[in-house]
């Protein structure tokens, strides 16, 4: 073992570790990255790697993990915003949309790594998700408390307002959508959301 391993913390080797399965996956995708290939580039040995990770799917999954997680931490600094609930959540529904896009345009191919991890393993995906539901439903809680918004059943708000802005976070919808620039479109939906929110019990 080399004096620079020898010296590294374990936290600093777990993100090592997680750094260069990002570049393999740029490099190579995720069907052709494998843990030989991250331990080699990380200059230490596979056992090494498995003292963090115990397999492939978990590497994945931590580098999915640290994505989703600088996204959630993005949309939690919206939801505490100066302004009204409506600008909040505009500001959430925006933001999410433009972390993703802007993910697909400067990294495709990690991109694209993310989707095959996605589709690999949904737990990452659920936590994600209930992440997102726990931050809209935040925002969602400020407006019925200013009395900006008439809900009587919060989570099912919630549930509601994400299924009417799934086309402007769901990476695959993303994709699809890449050369069609869509915040015009999010924000008219935003519009039509808080309107119906502020006039009519849900």
């Amino acid at each position: 073992m080399g004096m620079a391993q020898a010296e590294r913390t374990a936290e600093q080797t777990r993100e090592l570790i997680l750094a260069t399965a990002e570049v393999q996956l740029r490099r190579y995708g995720y069907a052709r990255t494998t843990i030989s290939e991250i331990a080699r580039a990380c200059k230490m040995s596979h056992a090494n790697v498995y003292r963090f990770f115990k397999t492939k799917a978990d590497v994945m999954d931590a580098v999915v993990e640290r994505w989703f997680s600088g996204i959630e931490q993005a949309l939690r600094d919206c939801a505490q915003q100066p302004g009204s609930a409506s600008d909040r959540l505009q500001a959430y529904v925006l933001e999410l949309y433009r972390l993703k896009r802007d993910k697909l345009a400067a990294e495709p191919e990690l991109f694209d790594a993310y989707l095959a991890i996605l589709e690999a393993d949904r737990t990452v995906v659920e936590h994600h998700l209930q992440v997102l539901s726990s931050i809209l439903n935040e925002i969602l809680t400020c407006g019925v408390k200013t009395g900006e918004f008439q809900i009587t059943d919060l989570s099912l708000a919630t549930e509601a307002v994400s299924a009417a802005t799934l086309k402007f976070h769901h990476p695959l919808m993303i994709r699809e959508s890449a050369d069609q620039p869509m915040e015009k479109q999010a924000i008219a939906v935003v519009q039509l959301l808080t309107a119906a929110l502020a006039t009519r019990k849900i």
